[in-house]
């Protein structure tokens, strides 16, 4: 039995909870067609399904429609690693982590903040893939320069959208992810971490993923909702746009966004923790073991989910690895940025 089968069955009971569509996602767990391309397209009809169910559909259709960009994009770089199949299989396997691993010992992540912050948590990679598009020519240049003996500063394209962070009632939104990390203990300068990236000319995705969200949903709470009110409104019907919503939920799912993507040395003095920051550790930790049926230039099938399994065993999650060189890989990448005392990869 593969990890997909596990995952299928640990995530049935719970599946209305999360908005799954359990037939639905039995059909793609476990009865894989080959075509990934039709696979990217019928898991962005799955992840628009998980976001628009319990009434949402006004709010969060908006962003779904972000997670075609890549479908799309690809074209212009097919060797691009797929983060579209990516983010929906890492919520299967949050929300299995979720319920049978953070539940139980009283730090479990709301439902509706994974949704948002798993599901969405690339959609800033069409920017890092122009980005990568556009670098062998900078880098042509920089070379002859090199070649010539000139000492010149190395030329660079940067694609970095300009004015994302700016919200509505003149509130930056990195101030506000700012808060969040401060709440969570968690030692990172979101403006620092953002003039860094600008300056170098290399995207973070995770950054620009944040960032996007945010902008998007606080342009409908900001025409549902203009005064910002601390009440209760459900105009449109469905949803209720309190601010407190947007302050508690939406701005927790992009910080944890904000961080899932940053090296590692981010975290050197203080790991992600499941007791202060159980939003941003899932996520982190979803995003790294999720590494099965994973299509890129050095691997165009991906490892097998045959090769992948997980389970809960007396208080710690045991993740097993069939190949060695992946396992490792894996394993450094979640020591490196979260606590990891009660997670075996093996």
């Amino acid at each position: 039995m593969g990890i997909n089968t596990t995952l299928l069955n640990g995530i049935r009971e719970n599946a209305y909870d999360y908005g799954i569509n359990f037939p639905e996602v039995e059909e793609f767990l476990v009865n894989i067609p080959h075509d990934f391309q039709n696979r990217q397209a019928k898991a962005i009809e799955i992840i628009e399904g998980i976001m628009t169910v319990h009434g949402k559909k006004e709010l969060l259709g908006h962003i779904a429609q972000l997670a075609r960009v890549e479908y799309g994009i690809r074209e212009l770089n097919p060797s691009a690693r797929d983060h579209v199949v990516h983010a929906l299989l890492s919520f299967f396997l949050g929300v299995y982590i979720n319920e049978h691993f953070l539940k139980p010992s009283g730090q479990a992540v709301d439902a509706f903040q994974w949704k948002l912050a798993c599901l969405f948590h690339d959609i800033g990679y069409p920017a890092q893939i122009a980005n990568g598009i556009l670098r062998p020519y900078t880098d042509q240049l920089n070379n002859i320069k090199r070649d010539l003996s000139f000492n010149r500063p190395d030329i660079y394209f940067s694609v970095v959208p300009i004015g994302l962070e700016k919200l509505s009632k003149r509130v930056n939104a990195l101030d506000i992810i700012q808060q969040r990390l401060n709440i969570w203990g968690v030692d990172v300068n979101a403006k620092r971490e953002y003039k860094t990236m600008v300056k170098s000319g290399r995207v973070c995705h995770g950054i620009i993923s944040s960032l996007s969200v945010l902008y998007i949903v606080d342009m409908m709470y900001q025409k549902y909702n203009p005064r910002r009110a601390y009440v209760d409104n459900y105009e449109p019907p469905g949803i209720n746009w309190n601010q407190s919503y947007f302050e508690n939920d939406v701005v927790a799912a992009c910080a944890a966004v904000f961080l899932h993507n940053l090296p590692a040395q981010c975290f050197r003095s203080a790991p992600l923790d499941r007791n202060r920051a159980a939003l941003p550790y899932l996520l982190r930790l979803s995003d790294s073991l999720q590494d099965w049926e994973r299509p890129s230039a050095n691997d165009p099938m991906g490892l097998p989910e045959s090769a992948f399994d997980i389970d809960i065993l007396l208080g710690r999650l045991i993740f097993k690895v069939g190949d060695s060189n992946r396992r490792s890989q894996i394993k450094e990448e979640i020591e490196l940025a979260i606590s990891a005392s009660d997670i075996d990869i093996m």
